[in-house]
């Protein structure tokens, strides 16, 4: 199994223990649900955070139009992944 960088998963862990690609519960466990697949509580892809790493943000806002997108700008530039927006600081 690959991820969306295209490197393979890890088979063994650093310590030689086997891994799998994902792990389930035991019969009658709490949750049977597969990653990736509906209800999503075990998150939205298959292949979890190894495939694509979580969002970074940063919560900003300034006075200004101008300042906030200068602000946004600035950071999307230096590998802010998300935004969150303060309306009205």
């Amino acid at each position: 199994m690959t991820v969306e960088s295209g490197l393979p998963l890890p088979d063994r862990s650093e310590s030689e223990l086997p891994l799998e690609p994902f792990y389930q519960s035991r019969p009658g466990g709490l949750d049977p649900s597969l990653p990736g697949e509906p209800p999503y509580t075990r998150g939205l892809r298959p292949e979890g955070y190894r495939g694509r790493l979580w969002t970074m943000r940063q919560y900003a806002g300034f006075g200004s139009a101008e300042s906030t997108n200068e602000r946004f700008r600035y950071l999307l530039e230096r590998g802010q992944t998300g935004l969150s927006v303060a309306f009205d600081l």
